[in-house]
């Protein structure tokens, strides 16, 4: 022990005030760890406080991609009971952590009591579009914005969603073998973009048969694509963790889309794919 000063660790060859420096980071590190571990799973609705490693376990079940930090924090775990607990005489730590371990658990800190807003990796403009609009709107709207996603309003509430894929889903699921190219081809009735015009124009085969395809309601479309549901609505607040957790549970969800409250029938802040949340688990990589 240290007996010129015995209210620190023991000198193992580095810095004393490096190590007490490297300790008092490490346990404020830990302890809003378990605090927030503590909040995030209601440790009072089974009536008691979970230990640490059971909550960090808990979380990691629940939130798969925190996963990655299981076998850390609980290594953390046994540390911090040997700082704590595990001296030997009046001051001499069995054990310091290192710079390097202080520095990834304040990462992990971070990362639990500060996360990344949804609305920051969503895209901010969305164009919705109604159940009654002819594809030809939303093929026109692919090719002037490039949006492959689109929520599908009835009636002033979000109901669905379209996607490229879906348009195609809905072409596949025709008898393709036995179509025939019709005599004629009728212009549509309702809007349906600058394709429809060309109908009249003598054009070719295959622009007339897009046109036909630019004809069909956005409604008839969803009835036959099976995937139409595979969305989610959150509010403003929602986090990138919270939807990560969500693909999780669900990794056919196509898009999740931001609302004030999350609630259908208000306007889309911002619309989130499974690629955004990739791009930010790269960065935590």
């Amino acid at each position: 022990m240290n007996e010129s000063n015995p209210g620190k660790p023991r000198d193992n060859g580095v810095d004393t005030t490096a190590d007490r420096e490297r300790i008092d980071r490490f346990e404020g590190a830990y302890n809003r760890i378990d605090r927030e571990l503590q909040r995030l799973l209601d440790a009072s609705r089974d009536g008691h406080r979970r230990g640490f490693a059971a909550s960090v376990r808990q979380i990691c079940a629940e939130r798969r991609h925190f996963g990655r930090h299981l076998d850390f924090l609980l290594e953390a775990g046994e540390l911090r009971n040997a700082l704590v607990h595990n001296r030997f005489g009046h001051a001499e730590y069995i054990a310091v952590p290192t710079a390097t371990t202080v520095a990834q658990l304040e990462a992990i800190d971070e990362e639990l009591r500060k996360p990344v807003s949804l609305r920051a990796l969503a895209a901010k403009e969305v164009v919705t579009i109604s159940i009654d609009d002819r594809i030809g709107r939303v093929l026109s709207l692919v090719r002037e914005k490039g949006f492959v996603r689109f929520p599908v309003r009835r009636e002033g509430r979000i109901v669905a969603l379209l996607t490229a894929s879906g348009v195609v889903r809905w072409i596949a699921s025709h008898d393709l073998e036995s179509c025939t190219l019709p005599a004629a081809v009728q212009v549509p009735r309702g809007p349906a973009g600058a394709l429809d015009a060309r109908v009249a124009a003598g054009e070719s085969d295959g622009e007339r048969i897009i046109c036909a395809i630019a004809s069909v309601t956005v409604g008839e479309v969803l009835a036959r694509d099976h995937r139409k549901d595979e969305f989610a609505l959150v509010g403003r607040d929602a986090t990138a963790d919270q939807a990560l957790s969500m693909w999780t549970r669900n990794p056919r969800l196509e898009a999740i889309i931001v609302t004030d409250r999350g609630r259908p029938d208000e306007t889309p802040l911002g619309i989130a794919t499974a690629t955004d949340l990739i791009k930010l688990l790269e960065t935590r990589a």
